[in-house]
């Protein structure tokens, strides 16, 4: 920065940029610096999460886990190359224009064990019934537990899923 000044300033001397084009130069520089340096400071109170982007889901046969799920949540299955793991859409938004999915995958050759697991997913269902969640849940093929507005599951690798209405897990309440 310092030798792009001093470089205007010989420019300006030497009369080959007037006041106005030396004063232009300079702010569009001291913009420039500031927004640069404002893009890599750390911000304050941490990143601003958006929204959930995947649940990346290792297990011992992909494809069952893939199946249960688009059974179950009606999920829209691509990339599945048939080479150990699928994504498996939900939340309304098309492969590539944001949303949320599942990855589905197998255990790797050189996985590591995690040290802590996460406990349980919760997905937040439209339009909640209790009846109809967990007569959906039954047909298929889950036993649904809990109360008005939550049930769990267990997938086919009996890993635990919560199933909510918005009232049901609020947490802004």
């Amino acid at each position: 920065m310092e030798r792009f000044i001093a470089d205007l300033v010989k420019s300006f001397e030497s009369g080959k940029i007037d006041r106005r084009q030396f004063c232009e130069s300079v702010a569009l520089a001291a913009t420039v610096f500031a927004a640069g340096s404002a893009a890599q400071a750390a911000p304050a109170r941490g990143l601003k999460m958006l929204g959930v982007n995947h649940i990346s889901y290792a297990c011992t046969d992909y494809k069952v886990a893939r199946d249960w799920y688009a059974k179950v949540f009606n999920t829209k299955t691509y990339n599945d190359k048939g080479m150990g793991r699928a994504n498996l859409a939900f939340g309304g938004a098309e492969p590539g224009k944001g949303g949320a999915f599942i990855i589905t995958r197998n255990f790797g050759n050189n996985e590591r064990k995690a040290a802590a697991v996460v406990d349980h997913i919760c997905y937040t269902v439209a339009n909640w019934d209790d009846m109809r969640v967990n007569n959906a849940l039954k047909a298929a093929g889950t036993n649904p537990t809990g109360r008005h507005g939550s049930v769990n599951i267990y997938d086919p690798n009996s890993y635990q899923v919560q199933i909510a209405s918005i009232e049901g897990e609020n947490p802004w309440i």
